[in-house]
């Protein structure tokens, strides 16, 4: 990827270049996705790093919004250089981003224009929903679809228009890429430890925000396990509190359905690139993420 690595450090002077590398570099997963449906194209690279620049000025935007002060174990660019600098320098990137897209054709550009303005309302719906503990899974899953979902949906048929390829099939082999991914990550938040997250685990439920796997917990537990839950939201998760419900989301089978559940949506992904093994490779990637 250090092609389109390259493409990005173009799009700015180097006083904003220099926050580039401040937000690390994660899976990549719009990019490749990209690459690997329009691998013929010598457009890919481009459509790739406008895609990764805009991806990179939500995060910014994403860490202020959440508080989050770190991000994949660093320290989070606001906390580094202040949230006036973060904001901006996010605004920065997705201007840029917007200016490079008009060198595509209109089709493009207006796929990639309107999963960004999904993306800005999923976060709006995001920060609604943590006012108060939601146990509403359809409230949820649209959320996440726009959050999460709608840029690498984009990104699919944003590439099957550039590759001549039926942009139906790849919106929604991206749409339920999208969804898998976010509920996967979802799972490890309450599996995996901050060494291997990159944050603090439990993080999601102390921040207000009440995922598929708690979702579904909260309709199996009885009253007084559902008010302990509801007790949590938004509060710090104690070591006491983070033993109690890892033990009780498992003996639910709360994190086996949602883990179920993200791969029912990569298998349906996969049937819709059957024959095309690298992006079949990029579904399995996932589903081994949760095994």
């Amino acid at each position: 990827m250090n092609e389109i690595d390259n493409i990005i450090s173009g799009f700015f002077e180097p006083t904003i270049r220099e926050y580039i590398g401040k937000i690390p570099v994660g899976k990549r997963l719009r990019s490749r996705l990209i690459c690997a449906i329009a691998k013929n194209s010598d457009r890919r690279f481009f459509l790739s790093a406008i895609v990764e620049t805009i991806h990179l000025a939500s995060l910014l935007h994403d860490d202020i919004i959440d508080d989050a002060k770190t991000r994949r174990g660093a320290p989070s660019v606001f906390v580094t250089d202040g949230a006036k600098k973060a904001i901006l320098v996010g605004d920065i990137f997705y201007a840029s981003a917007f200016a490079k897209l008009t060198e595509f054709e209109s089709a493009i550009a207006e796929v990639i224009g309107k999963a960004v303005a999904k993306l800005a309302y999923g976060e709006f719906l995001d920060v609604k929903l943590s006012e108060s503990f939601n146990a509403d899974r359809e409230r949820y899953e649209n959320m996440i679809y726009l959050k999460t979902a709608a840029l690498i949906e984009a990104s699919c048929e944003a590439a099957a228009i550039l590759a001549n390829k039926d942009r139906e099939s790849f919106r929604n082999f991206g749409r339920l890429l999208g969804v898998a991914f976010q509920t996967i990550d979802d799972v490890l938040d309450i599996t995996h430890n901050e060494t291997e997250l990159g944050k603090p685990s439990l993080n999601d439920l102390s921040e207000g925000k009440v995922t598929l796997p708690l979702i579904d917990f909260y309709y199996a537990a009885d009253k007084n396990n559902q008010k302990k839950l509801i007790s949590l939201f938004g509060k710090t998760i104690t070591k006491s509190d983070a033993d109690w419900l890892r033990s009780v989301l498992e003996q639910s089978g709360s994190i086996a359905r949602s883990r179920q559940y993200a791969k029912e949506l990569l298998d349906d992904a996969k049937s819709l690139v059957a024959g095309d093994d690298e992006l079949s490779s990029v579904a399995d990637a996932l589903i081994r993420r949760i095994k």
